[in-house]
């Protein structure tokens, strides 16, 4: 259910951005309210109809919205254990097996193996010049 939900959101959330880069702004010029280009008459004008453009943006926001509260809703059910140092069986995990000391020594050559007179074969370590 969430794979859905977020594939949703990332296909409208790409959609969404598309359409609001398409639209002319209001004043047909960037940042035209903060300016002093804007005039009184210019103002005091009716707002234009919204076109197909604007409404398909306002649809794809309130989707926007609705499955990013969807998003937020699931990620609440999914309890995250308090720390990451946890036991993974408290976590409902699969436990991990402990490796005891005795595994970690190097192990004991066979005796059939080895003749009883040689000695243990040591690696030699070349001089270093001094």
């Amino acid at each position: 259910m969430t794979t859905v939900v977020l594939a949703l959101h990332l296909l409208v959330t790409a959609v969404l951005i598309f359409l609001i880069l398409l639209q002319k702004t209001e004043g047909n010029a960037a940042g035209g309210g903060f300016g002093g280009g804007v005039s009184l008459s210019a103002m005091m004008q009716p707002r234009s109809r919204p076109n197909a453009l604007t409404r398909a943006t306002s649809i794809l926001a309130l989707t926007f919205f609705a499955t990013s509260i969807t998003l937020a809703l699931l990620a609440r059910n999914h309890r995250a254990p308090a720390s990451i140092m946890a036991p993974a069986a408290a976590t409902g995990g699969v436990a991990v097996p402990k490796v005891s000391d005795s595994v970690m020594e190097t192990p004991a050559a066979p005796a059939a193996d080895v003749p009883a007179d040689a000695a243990p074969a040591v690696p030699a370590v070349p001089s270093v010049p001094k």
